[in-house]
């Protein structure tokens, strides 16, 4: 199953807690960790410089994410 990116830029730095406490109230097994092929995360977040970077494994997450932050 292909890994999909959904990037924030800056300006909405602000929301990055708001964004990762809904995610882990809704998703399993994701947070703050690294998104390969290989691993069991179903999502992760990662942030560097400011912009934030959501990685969803299932296509219905990634929907669900987008519904209710894009």
């Amino acid at each position: 199953m292909e890994i999909t990116r959904v990037s924030f830029g800056k300006d909405r730095y602000h929301q990055q807690g708001e964004m990762i406490a809904w995610c882990e109230s809704r998703f399993k097994n994701g947070g703050w960790r690294a998104m390969t092929e290989n691993s069991k995360a179903e999502w992760a977040v990662d942030s560097m410089f400011g912009n934030t970077h959501f990685f969803f494994r299932n296509p219905k997450d990634l929907v669900i994410f987008s519904l209710r932050w894009t």
